[in-house]
């Protein structure tokens, strides 16, 4: 798990030195990934057994949600669509529809 400050240091720092998209959320969604985890870890969840699932971050998102959907309602349509994203830059040569691909 990556420590609080690390991962404000990323967002603030780290990230803005980046100028393409395609890498901002390729970074970003990691960073998010270790936010959720960290989320679930503060719940008082077993996190090595939470990582010995291998959960992809879909399925981080959901369990994060069964454990307190209140903290992450707000955000959950936003941090699934950032996911969708990240899917198909990561699985499509060419993807440029960031916004029309629903």
């Amino acid at each position: 798990m990556i420590p609080k400050e690390v991962l404000e240091y990323s967002v603030t720092v780290k990230l803005k030195e980046y100028s393409d998209m395609e890498v901002i959320l390729l970074k970003g969604h990691l960073v998010l990934e270790q936010i959720l985890h960290q989320f679930i870890s503060a719940h008082q969840l077993d996190s090595k057994r939470v990582d010995a699932m291998n959960l992809m971050f879909g399925n981080t998102l959901e369990l994060a949600m069964a454990i307190d959907a209140s903290s992450i309602n707000e955000n959950y349509p936003h941090l699934k669509e950032i996911n969708r994203i990240r899917n198909k830059i990561a699985h499509e040569l060419f993807f440029d529809g960031y916004h029309k691909d629903h």
